[in-house]
């Protein structure tokens, strides 16, 4: 037999306990939003060396401009939103990134960095707000490339004759400050135990004045095929041909040669014939003074220079014929008298300058006291005028002397 529901006391008591039930219905809530807060918070987030990109690159390129620095800059950015959001944000979902639209000339600028975050967040801070850039001009240049050999081949008797680029010239570009440190282009061939002719690959390399290489510029081409070759070769002496002689104020003290030996190649039977190389005809008439002058070698047909860009050249120490002024007192003149009687000069200067002529070695030992000055007084010369002169000096030409003209009078 069911039992009777009493809807009326069942009404009565959800009346009772309705302000407690809308209690825990509010802390329900309230602890819900309080779970779902703590499960995904608002945090913030920091990325560290974020590249900074450049917008509007072309505009460089149609002023011929380039950036020299900074090479590859980065930032730390941070961010901020629901964990969630910020989580599931990689370095490459931000961008930092400056406009190069305004950086039309050369030289530094001081550029707003522009930051762009995933829309789901927001951006917080970053380390730079802007960015120092350096520009410069951008040129090109043509250079020769030049083989250069390292090691020790095989064959001590041969020599690298032949190095031959494939590519005989190249062009260097980028930043006028860089590309004017480019002494040479090169290519280093290593030959260690090498003695047949072969075709390497070798790379080109720009080098400073310091043979170190150059960085931040760009090659037409990076590496090229080497030709390479040996040949027989020889050291002989270089022999001086001479023609005519030097001229008349100039005395020749020395002559040297340098280098004076030179290595030639060819064919053994040639090598075998040749005992020294002439130099072409040196005129000794063109001295006038000491220097290097240069020498051009009398090569035979058949034999070629090791080194096709020596230069050779003879040093020459010459002595100079000069004149020289030098002042002299006339107290310790001698008078050489064949009067008989006492006799004086009037019209005699305390000093008198006397001018000499000779070779600068021995003029520059020549002193006053050195130079005797006389004068000859004749028995008809009493009243007349006569001439101060200087004895004779080895090697040295007195030219004149001031003031030479005095008169002999009796005492």
């Amino acid at each position: 037999m069911l039992k009777k529901i009493n809807i009326k006391s069942i009404v009565e008591s959800v009346k009772k306990d309705f302000k407690l039930k809308l209690i825990s219905l509010a802390v329900g809530v309230v602890m819900w939003f309080l779970v779902i807060g703590g499960v995904n918070p608002v945090v913030t987030r920091q990325f560290n060396d974020v590249p900074i990109s450049f917008k509007n690159q072309s505009v460089l390129d149609s002023k011929k401009l380039v950036r020299i620095s900074p090479e590859n800059p980065t930032v730390t950015v941070t961010i901020t939103g629901k964990r969630s959001d910020v989580y599931s944000v990689n370095k490459s979902d931000i961008v930092a990134e400056v406009n190069m639209q305004n950086a039309i000339y050369s030289g530094a600028h001081r550029l707003s960095i522009n930051y762009k975050v995933p829309y789901n967040v927001q951006f917080k801070s970053a380390s730079e707000n802007d960015l120092l850039v350096t520009l410069d001009e951008e040129i090109n240049k043509t250079y020769k490339v030049e083989v250069e050999t390292v090691g020790q081949i095989k064959n001590k008797n041969q020599v690298v004759a032949i190095k031959e680029p494939a590519d005989s010239e190249v062009t260097v570009s980028g930043p006028v400050s860089y590309v004017n440190k480019v002494k040479k282009v090169v290519c280093v061939v290593d030959v260690t135990n090498k003695d047949s002719d072969e075709v390497v690959q070798s790379k080109i390399i720009p080098v400073d004045e310091s043979n170190q290489e150059v960085k931040k510029v760009h090659i037409s081409k990076t590496d090229t095929n080497v030709s390479i070759g040996f040949k027989n070769f020889k050291e002989v002496p270089i022999k001086l041909v001479e023609i005519n002689s030097a001229p008349s104020d100039v005395k020749i003290l020395k002559k040297n040669i340098v280098p004076n030996v030179v290595s030639i190649v060819g064919n053994l039977t040639s090598l075998e014939q040749i005992s020294e190389i002439n130099t072409k005809p040196f005129d000794l008439s063109q001295i006038k003074e000491s220097g290097s002058y240069s020498l051009n070698l009398e090569l035979p047909s058949d034999v070629t220079l090791v080194n096709n860009d020596l230069r050779v050249v003879i040093n020459i120490d010459v002595d100079k014929k000069i004149e020289k002024t030098i002042e002299v007192d006339t107290s310790n003149i001698v008078i050489e008298n064949e009067t008989g009687k006492a006799v004086i000069l009037k019209g005699l200067q305390d000093k008198v300058k006397v001018t000499v002529k000779g070779y600068e070695s021995d003029l520059a030992n020549l002193s006053a006291d050195l130079i005797e000055l006389y004068v000859s007084i004749k028995k008809d010369d009493i009243g007349k005028n006569v001439q101060i002169k200087a004895k004779n000096i080895e090697n040295i030409e007195i030219v004149k002397i001031s003031n030479d003209i005095v008169q002999a009078i009796e005492k």
